[in-house]
């Protein structure tokens, strides 16, 4: 029996990714779409909602989905602080995935980078630079700033005081404790992030580059499929996918 899937975001470039995926894959059935336009029927036998939205959205999709007991993949990003606590709180309810990206590959990058930064340690500096298309508003993208979560955490800093956008207006040189994060924008570019750790006379590299924008989507039905054997909770998408790691 193929697993019910509610898409909200429909209209977006995941949203229609995820609507050709499904058309391609026995094992789903897409039982009803939201947009800011129009939002789903009130009563539909669906497994799990899969959210790929805005803030506005998905405020009503997590509404739906409490009401409904589904549990929600989301990957909205550039939440404000309020509607983060209610997906918090919602978490207690139905089980909940909310990733910045649900690519398989980054999310090993992500913890092949903090397993780096620890290994390393602060004789070598953190750079992060990520790149995107054209259409991108958000800046730095979700990506980028779990990464530097991801290695403010395995240094032991505090994220957004360790963070450094621009160095144009400070004419001092780099701390031991600073984490770049530099931002690119053009063309058609899916998604690229690249982590430098710069040492003295060596440098290592990791980089990610998403060359089709479906690999979110596979990844995003992946985890819908996986909800349905968790518990309620907010369970991270590399523990779905790659397994549990010691925190």
């Amino acid at each position: 029996m193929s697993l019910g899937i509610l898409v909200s975001g429909a209209s977006g470039t995941i949203g229609q990714s995820l609507i050709e995926e499904v058309g391609a894959d026995s094992r789903f059935a897409i039982l009803g779409t939201a947009t800011s336009e129009r939002f789903f029927e009130p009563d539909l036998n669906a497994d799990a909602i899969i959210d790929f939205s805005h803030p506005r959205l998905l405020e009503r999709t997590l509404d739906y989905a409490l009401r409904h007991r589904l549990p929600l993949v989301t990957g909205t990003t550039g939440l404000p602080g309020l509607l983060d606590e209610r997906l918090q709180e919602a978490a207690r309810s139905i089980a909940i995935c909310q990733a910045a990206n649900f690519s398989i590959g980054l999310n090993l990058m992500l913890r092949l980078a903090a397993e780096s930064a620890r290994a390393l340690g602060d004789d070598f500096d953190i750079e992060v630079l990520e790149m995107h298309h054209r259409r991108k508003i958000d800046s730095p993208s979700g990506t980028a700033l779990a990464l530097a979560r991801s290695l403010a955490c395995a240094r032991g800093l505090v994220t957004h005081e360790a963070l450094v956008h621009d160095r144009s207006r400070h004419r001092i040189p780099r701390s031991r404790g600073e984490l770049g994060v530099g931002v690119l924008r053009g063309g058609d570019v899916a998604g690229e992030h690249t982590v430098y750790f710069l040492g003295e006379g060596e440098r290592l590299e990791l980089t990610h580059r998403a060359t089709d924008r479906r690999i979110f989507a596979r990844g995003a039905l992946l985890a819908a499929l996986r909800l349905q054997d968790q518990s309620p909770g907010l369970v991270e998408f590399s523990d779905l996918v790659l397994g549990q790691t010691a925190k």
